[in-house]
């Protein structure tokens, strides 16, 4: 398979993943049906089908696309010290999905309700992977008091940022509600693990010790 093939399915791709927000910012989630998204990518229906399966992988790969981006974004910053490089994430990923909260909203509402895509699936799976790597390298840094399962940490720093996320989606809370709930949260979980002076410095950021 040549590199220029590849190049070019992965044209594609990005084409169309920009076009389902296009379509979901102009006309809403009911907007997206397989139809109008090949040709707005002026792409076959069979393509479509072909790569997403249906729908609900369509709005998957869309997430899955938006994490790609974000990644490249953050590898263009300074590395994070461990543990920041976790707030930094979680952070960047909160700006991304509220600079365009109308297309966001609906698209995190239907995977979560969506079975077998529940946490968002395999890109979920990778932002709990990088999460892991940050805590493990804070564990080797000798910032945890105890050694502890940094992957177990990693997946319940995750889920409960996306269960904040869920209920904003589906308008249980508004978007500053989960902002604050998020970041008390993950400060608590660290504070948990981490040794002084850090451990401090996350229970002010939770605004709990003054």
């Amino acid at each position: 398979m040549s590199h220029g093939w590849e190049t070019r399915q992965q044209r594609t791709r990005s084409e169309i993943l920009r076009a389902v927000g296009d379509i979901i910012a102009a006309d809403g989630l009911d907007g997206l049906t397989m139809r109008k998204l090949a040709e707005r990518a002026n792409v076959a229906v069979a393509t479509l089908y072909n790569q997403f399966d249906d729908r609900s992988g369509v709005l998957v790969a869309f997430v899955g696309h938006g994490l790609d981006e974000l990644e490249l974004s953050l590898d263009e910053q300074p590395a994070a010290e461990p543990v920041d490089g976790t707030r930094v994430l979680l952070g960047a990923l909160d700006d991304t999905i509220g600079s365009a909260d109308h297309v966001w909203r609906p698209v995190l509402a239907t995977i979560g309700a969506s079975p077998g895509s529940q946490r968002m699936g395999a890109v979920g799976d990778r932002i709990i992977a990088a999460i892991g790597v940050d805590l493990a390298k804070a564990r080797a840094a000798g910032l945890f008091f105890v050694d502890c399962d940094t992957d177990r940490l990693a997946r319940h720093v995750f889920v409960q940022w996306m269960r904040g996320l869920e209920r904003w989606a589906h308008g249980t809370i508004d978007w500053a509600t989960h902002r604050a709930n998020a970041e008390l949260g993950l400060e608590l979980a660290l504070a948990a693990v981490l040794v002084e002076p850090h451990r401090s410095d996350a229970l002010r950021r939770a605004d709990i010790l003054r």
